[in-house]
């Protein structure tokens, strides 16, 4: 997870270093087995970045015993709440600019 929240609404895109944050919360030393364990199911090194990734560690959490793939879900749900927080958030930013730009009078000019 970015220690900074540039995303909209202050918030950034949950990411593979978060999901093993959380699994650590839940799991404490028992974590590094389990997250390696996910990972390999995922087919990932755990270095990936993309959006891609984390849908996989989720899917491998899913399919985990309960108390990971609850884990699994509350990701799922953060990063799918932060798409669609996002596509909202940019259009808005384009109706406001859309508001703020000057218009053209239509017959308007030096008369």
């Amino acid at each position: 997870m970015t220690d900074v929240n540039t995303g909209p609404y202050e918030m950034s895109r949950p990411d593979l270093a978060e999901a093993r944050e959380s699994l650590h919360r839940l799991y404490g030393a028992g974590t590094e087995q389990l997250w390696s364990d996910l990972l390999r199911g995922a087919q990932l090194t755990g270095r990936e970045t993309t959006p891609a990734a984390l849908e996989r560690v989720i899917a491998a959490m899913l399919a985990a015993d309960p108390v990971t793939a609850l884990c699994g879900r509350s990701l799922a749900i953060r990063a799918a709440t932060f798409v669609r927080l996002s596509a909202v958030h940019d259009l808005i930013r384009e109706r406001e600019r859309d508001l703020d730009a000057p218009v053209a009078v239509p017959g308007g000019g030096p008369g």
